[in-house]
């Protein structure tokens, strides 16, 4: 299977381009979205496939329950791919507008504030709804395929970068608004790091002991 000619190169052609979208962001997007594409994998390769039987009643719904939550966010994280640039590029739209008057000036403050403010939470939904993917990544690591666990493994990385990336992106925003206000936006994403930082040794240690037979950590 070949991609020289499909999305995956455009995107990439654009990514390495003097245009500023898409950017970092749509890069964590794009890794989201990977992982969730992994992650559904394994358990497309687990359900109802040898061993699948072993597993408890309850076993077998977190996987198909998990299997589910990875496919829609597979959906949904291509579409912040878009969402990221377009709020990117609005909020350039902002810093260009006329300051010749105080009307103009006060327009041009407020029209940045609210560009900044949707460049800082795109991001930051982003990075909820990855981390929250981990934790289906978990149960895959828990109860997928054995044959697939590095695919498990990888998953959890790319999940975990895009939530670093995110985290990026979000202060860099919260740090020109200025704004006390949105405080809770930077502690809550400082915990989301922690959270996704535990789910990625969690995974990661239950891999290494599947593939290698010892602990990563």
């Amino acid at each position: 299977m070949g991609f020289e000619k499909d999305q995956i190169s455009d995107f990439l052609a654009k990514l390495a381009s003097s245009s500023a979208v898409p950017g970092g962001g749509g890069a964590a997007a794009l890794a989201s979205a990977l992982s969730a594409a992994l992650n559904s994998m394994v358990f497309n390769l687990t359900i109802g496939k040898k061993g699948y039987d072993n597993l408890n009643k309850e076993e077998q719904e977190n996987v198909e329950k998990a299997l589910e939550y990875s496919t829609l966010k597979l959906q949904d994280f291509q579409k912040f791919i878009n969402k990221d640039g377009e709020a990117f590029s609005t909020l350039m739209e902002s810093y260009r507008l006329p300051k010749n008057s105080d009307e103009e000036k006060e327009h041009r403050r407020k029209m940045i504030s609210e560009g900044l403010y949707n460049a800082m939470m795109v991001p930051y939904s982003l990075m909820k709804e990855t981390v929250e993917l981990m934790e289906h990544i978990l149960t895959a690591a828990k109860f997928g395929n054995s044959n697939v666990i590095s695919d498990a493994g990888v998953s959890a990385m790319l999940a975990y970068s895009a939530v670093e990336s995110c985290m990026l992106n979000v202060m860099i925003n919260y740090k020109a608004l200025k704004d006390e206000k949105y405080k809770e936006v930077e502690n809550e994403s400082i915990a989301l790091v922690f959270k996704a930082e535990n789910l990625k040794n969690e995974i990661m240690n239950i891999v290494y002991e599947k593939i290698m037979g010892y602990k990563k950590n």
